[in-house]
Parts: structure tokens; sequence; C-alpha cells
């Protein structure tokens, strides 16, 4: 009887064994930023020692499914959710390590722009953007992480760690598009492109869109594909939006998608619905709490699971597993550059030179990287997606596929202010695209303070190293009298009661120093004139006649320069340096005008000048919510006194810390030679709404006084210099900055400046600035 009992239980304890193991598919939904509880779902399920044999999803199950798949752990992945790079793919914002400041455009008021595209007749269409955020990033970021393992596939996703498939839609055939091989990067690139937020790509030949559309959970796919003996199935999306006449997503949505079925039978496996509240597509900076609602919410289905799948998965097998696929994916390393036929040869040539940073016949990732951003910040391409393929060398070809650029642009800006600051602005550009490319621009600026005309020419060669050459004409005018902000709430106006305006022409050429550090090496000569009116004394009628000093100019300097900050006016991230060299060679005529009795007037006095400036201006994040920015500057001149006080004030360089001080004429804050500094808290307080607190303190070596005779002198060596302050709530919204400010300076006749701006507070650089 004990061996019969013996025999018995031993036959029952191998029946496992000879059974063919259970298989596990996992399913991951789409479901925007709330895919990313999938991840904690997929850590609880290996906590627990449940295999996955096989994993399917769509959209940003995809993303994290493909991720799995080629070997990432749970942890791996929340660090990589968690980083800056991931931050700039879903916002289409360039990584500020990578910005390529050889290309950036002049800084201009433009707050909306529009293209237009010229076809074979010679007639121009307009070009409607496709997206809300830029798809280089992440086009760029899909190919480094997928390329690698897509190769030690063999191009073939059941070869993968995890044998993988993924969803798109083919909204052209109304369909949805299983893909199982090719590149894995545009496979699950495309499977999350939901319109209007990313752009569409082609993957063999159709463009496709979010595979959500059509098949947001594609358990069918796993039981067509793998027929696994258990599924998995994770579910995050929530209903569509009610259709609404306001609500654009709701109208896309409903047009575009079919209804995904949900109802995974009981006999093919479970489903873990997971809830979530007030989380948007792009909310992804709510990871963690994402990622632990997904793991919590798996917790309590594990044991229901367990009664299911017997067979586990020990953590050595899973490690043996990810190392051993690991080691078949090889570094990225790149010899061949291949650019679509789509484009001519000669701009071929130009996307190969500027890829490039020299001929040798291999390059690694972050040369393509910095060469990718090179391309698309010289403003020649459109598109510009690029494929890795391995090549029989075990090294990868680059596939660029590419499309010009539009050639004509114009744009609208300026500001709205609750001030005198009032600006209109108008744009135009057009450029042709070769092997040296070049382009022409104009625009017009208007208002009570600023006004503008400038015109503009730059040619780019795509040499070793590269240079560009530009001549600009400028003819503007800054009425510090008419467009006196005081009167708003005082009856008294700047004693500095005048207008100055330019006109010149500079040429310039330049190289990059250091294309890693966006150094840029610029030599310039500006040749013009300069017209200052203005009173002696703010009473004055209107029969009074001003003064009049004229300044015609020939000056050469040579810059080196970079600039990585990330807006116009009141950056948060990046770095502006500065060092200028400059001689100017002028010639002064002085007319007296009626309240200047005694003066004597002038002609051709010459005066020869040499400065040498050093501007640093800085942005460093302490953590989430808090940034701290400073401004150290450094001038130093011979200048010395002209014909008469006002003149020698005007041609004085001066320290403006915040960009209100750019609107005024402070004598306070002008000097000779001067170090001027500035703290600059910055308080994050949500997603582009932040406050800006600048302190600063402009300290002179020698100043400009009036004496009690009335004449004027240099003081003494480092008299007591001047404190502002400013503090601003700014709204960096798509069209630029909304900003609530007030502005305070410690010897101005009025201190307080109050304001409201919708827009820029920019203006063309005067001729002889630094």
């Amino acid at each position: 009887m004990q061996i019969k009992k013996f025999v018995i239980s031993a036959i029952v304890a191998l029946i496992p064994l000879m059974l063919p193991a259970q298989s596990v598919g996992v399913v991951l939904s789409g479901g925007g930023a709330k895919g990313l509880s999938h991840i904690g779902v997929l850590k609880a399920l290996e906590e627990n020692h449940i295999p996955i044999d096989y994993i399917a999803g769509t959209s940003m199950g995809a993303i994290v499914g493909g991720l799995y798949s080629i070997g990432l752990t749970t942890d791996e992945m929340l660090t990589l959710f968690r980083s800056k790079e991931f931050e700039s793919w879903y916002n289409g914002k360039q990584e500020q390590g990578f910005a390529t400041y050889f290309y950036r455009r002049e800084t201009t008021a433009e707050m909306l722009g529009v293209t237009f595209s010229k076809d074979n007749k010679n007639k121009y269409s307009l070009n409607l953007p496709t997206s809300l955020i830029s798809p280089f990033p992440m086009d760029l970021a899909v190919m480094q992480l997928f390329a690698s393992p897509a190769a030690a596939s063999g191009y073939n996703f059941n070869n993968l760690m995890v044998p993988f498939r993924c969803v798109a839609a083919d909204i052209a055939n109304k369909k949805p598009v299983t893909i199982r091989r090719g590149d894995m990067g545009s496979a699950i690139r495309a499977s999350m492109t939901f319109p209007f937020f990313f752009k569409p790509i082609m993957v063999d030949s159709t463009l496709l869109f979010d595979g959500g559309f059509y098949n947001n959970f594609p358990w069918d796919v796993m039981l067509e594909d793998f027929n696994p003996d258990y599924i998995i199935g994770v579910k995050c999306a929530g209903k569509y939006p009610e259709l609404e006449s306001d609500n654009l997503l709701s109208q896309i949505e409903n047009m575009l998608t079919v209804e995904t079925n949900y109802n995974l039978p009981e006999t093919k496996g479970v489903l873990i619905d997971s809830k979530f509240e007030a989380i948007s597509l792009l909310d992804f900076d709510k990871i963690d709490k994402l990622v632990e609602t997904g793991y919590q919410n798996a917790l309590k289905y594990i044991p229901a699971i367990k009664e299911k799948i017997k067979r586990e998965e020990s953590d050595a097998n899973l490690l043996k597993k990810r190392l051993a696929f690991r080691t078949r994916c090889i570094p990225l390393s790149f010899e061949n550059v291949i650019i679509s036929d789509s484009l001519k040869q000669s701009q071929k040539e130009f996307i190969d030179r500027t890829f490039r940073e020299n001929r040798k016949r291999y390059f690694d990732f972050e040369q393509l990287k910095r060469g990718y951003y090179r391309v698309i910040a010289s403003g020649n391409v459109k598109n510009f997606y690029p494929v890795a393929k391995i090549s029989k060398d075990s090294v990868f070809d680059i596939h660029l596929r590419v499309s010009s650029a539009p050639s004509l642009r114009l744009s609208i800006g300026g500001n709205i202010s609750s001030s005198s600051l009032n600006q209109g602005f108008i744009g135009a550009e057009y450029r042709k695209f070769s092997s040296n490319p070049w382009k022409a621009a104009a625009d017009i600026n208007l208002g009570r303070f600023y006004s503008g005309l400038n015109a503009y020419w730059r040619q780019d060669f795509s040499i070793r190293p590269l240079a560009f050459y530009e001549l600009q004409f400028t003819l503007h005018r800054f009425d510090y009298f008419g467009g006196s902000q005081t009167q708003f709430f005082t009856n008294r106006v700047l004693s500095s009661n005048v207008q100055e305006s330019e006109m010149f022409a500079k040429f310039s050429i330049a190289t990059p120093v250091n294309l890693y550090k966006n150094l840029l090496l610029k030599v310039s000569a500006d040749i013009g004139r300069t017209f200052y009116e203005y009173y002696q004394t703010d009473k004055f009628t209107t029969y009074d006649i001003p003064d009049e000093t004229n300044f015609t100019f020939f000056s050469p300097s040579i810059y080196l320069e970079r600039n990585t900050t990330n807006y116009k006016i009141y950056p948060t991230v990046g770095d502006k340096e500065k060092i200028t060299l400059r001689y100017t060679y002028l010639s002064e005529d002085y007319t007296p005008g009626s309240t200047s009795l005694g003066a004597v007037p002038l002609k051709n006095v010459v005066h020869g000048t040499f400065s040498l400036r050093l501007y640093k201006e800085s942005y460093s994040e302490i953590s989430r919510h808090f940034t701290l920015g400073w401004i150290t500057d450094i001038t130093i001149t011979n200048r010395t006194a002209m014909g008469d006080r006002m003149s020698t004030l005007l041609f004085l360089p001066a320290f403006q810390p915040n960009p209100h001080s750019r609107t005024l004429l402070l004598n306070e804050n002008r000097a000779p030679s001067f170090m001027g500094i500035a703290l600059m808290p910055i308080v994050h307080i949500a997603k582009n709404l932040s406050l800006h607190m600048t302190g600063a303190y402009f300290q002179p070596y020698k100043q400009l006084m009036v004496t009690t005779d009335g004449s004027t002198q240099f003081t003494g060596l480092f008299p007591r210099g001047a404190f502002s302050a400013d503090i601003a709530a700014v709204w960096q919204s798509p069209v630029g900055p909304v900003t609530l400010s007030a502005s305070y300076y410690e010897k101005a006749d009025v201190k307080w400046f109050p304001q409201l701006n919708i827009g820029f507070l920019v203006y063309k650089p005067k001729a002889l600035s630094y």
C-alpha cells in the first residue's frame, strides 16, 4: 500500500514536467502618459516570478513593450522616462547639450510665422503645420534605442529577447497594421503617432498613425501570432471624450477611432484594468505616481494569475536571458550617410558635409546626433527622418529621408504693453537650399519707443571648418522722449529727453571654434552714422530747438560667443557668453540747440577708442522648482569726453541686466569701464510659468558727473554704484511671453516701473553695442 501511494505521488509530481511549459503573453494598451503605468505592472509580474514569453502593445504600450522586449529592466525604464532626454523627446525640444549656436536665428520680435513652398509652376502655396510637437528629437531617440537590438534580431521581432508585436493605423485604408519585422524604431514611432501632436511617418511606403485608432488593445494579435496559453492584458485607456463643438481633440478621436474590444475572455487570460483621473495625453512628469498606481493595481491580480500559471521565471534565469540578448547588441558606429533621392545633388552635399564633423571613415552616435541637429538648425530641411541599418562590416549606415524646407517665410509679432512699449513687427525671409545655401531677410518694427528697418543676407559654406558670411543694413530709432514710460503714472519725464537714430551696415564672417561647446568666432566691421537729438534740460517748449550730435564711424571687432539659452527673454536654462574686442574710429559733429546757451559747435572732431567686454550669463537648475541664474558683465574702454555732457553719456557703454532696462537711458548705469553683477532666482510655478527675480549692482570704475558750475567731468576711482531689481511673473506661451513685472532703479528719477507686456521687448542691437 505504501509503495502504491509513492508511485501515484511520483506520477503526479512528474505530470507538469511531462506537459509543455505554459506560455504567457502580455498585452499593453495605449493611453498616452497613462501608459507609463505599464512599467509598474511589469515590475509586479517580475517580482512575483511570472514569466513573460511574448509581449504586444499599441502606442505607449508599444514603447514600454518594445523596451522590455530588448532587455531593459523596469528600473532602467524609469531612469529613461525620468531623464531630461526623454523630456526633450515629448516636448519636441532638442537637448541643451546639443544646441547649435552656429545656425541660431537672429533674435526678433516674431510671434507667429507661416511658410510657403514653390511648386513646379513657380506658384507659392501655404504650408500648414502637421504637428504641434517637433518630431526631430523623438525620431532620433527611437533610432538610438532600437537600431542595435533590431539588427541583433535580424530585423525579425520574433528574435528579440521577448518576441514582440506592435500595431499602427493605416488611415488611408482605414485598417490596423500589425508590424512584425523591419526597423523596430520606425514601427514603434508609427504606433505612437497621435495626429496633430506628432508627425506621421512612412513604413514600407504606407503613411502610419497611432495604432490606438483601430486597435488600442491588440490581444487578438497576440492570440493570432503567438497563441499563448495565458494572456495578461493591461488596460490604462479611458473612454474617448464626448464629441463637442469646441473640443478639437474629441472631434479627431471620434472621427478616426474604432471602438476597441477590451473583452478578453476569462478562458484566455485576465485583464488588469487601471483607472486614472486628471491625467492628460502628455502628463509624463507624473511618472512616479503612474508607475506606482500600475504596480499596486497589478499586485491585486497576482494571486489569481498564479492560480492559472504554475510555471515561474527565476531572477537568475531572467538575468541570463537579458545578458544573452544584450551581448548580441553591438554599439552604434556609423560609416555611410545615405540621403534620399528627393534632393538635388548639391543639397545632398550640404547635408553630408554638415552632418559629418570630419572625414574619418567611422563616427559614433554622439557625432551623429550633433550633425543631425546641425542640419536641422540650418533651417534647410523640413523632414529629416533617420534610419540605421546594419552593414556587412558590423557597423551601421545611416539612411536619411529628407525633404527641403519651404523657401518663403512671413512672420508677425511685436509687443502689447500697458506702457508706451507697444510695438508691431513684420518680417519676411527667403532661402535657397544648395551646397552653399543662402537666405535673405527683411523686417520692419513700428512703435513709439522703437522703430526700425532691417535687411539681412547670409550665406553658409559647408566646408571644414564650417563658415558663413553675412551682410546687414539697419536703419532704426530709439525715442526715449516720445516713448517715455513715466507719463502713465507721473507728470514727469526722464531728464534724458533723447531721440537716437542709426543708419549702418555690418559685414561679418564667422566659423565655429568648437562645435561641441557651441563656441563661435566672428570678425565684423561696422560703418555708419548715429544721430542724437536732445535737450540739456527737461524745461523746454515746443519752440525750442534740440542739440544735435552726429557720429560717423568705422568699427572693426572680433567676437567669441556662444548662446544656449532656451528663450529670447527671461530664459530658465542654458548659458550665454561673449568676449568682444572692438576698435572704433569716429568723427563727431555737434550743433548746439536753443537750450545750450554759450555752447560751441564742433565739426569733424576725430576720436579713436578701444573696448573689451567680458559677459557671462548662466542658469543652473537647483531643483525641479528652482533655478538660479547669474550675470557678470565686465567692460573696459578708454572712452573720454565728447563735445558735451549728453553726447559723452550717450557714447558710454551701459549695464542692462533685465529686459526692461534696455528700454531706458539710465545715467547711473553708464560708465567708460565698469563691472555689473546680477543674481536671478527663478521659481517654477507650473509648466512654462515661472517667477523671475533679479537683483543687480553696477559698479563703475569712473563715472560722469555734473560739477557745481554745470560742467561735466569724471569722478575719482570706484564711486558708489547703483542697485536695480526686477520681479516678473512670466508665462512662456506658444506665441511669446506674457509678463507682469515691476522694475526698480535706485538712482533713477522715477524708481518704479510696473508693467504688463504680451510679446517681446526685443530690439535690433545698436552698431557699437557689445
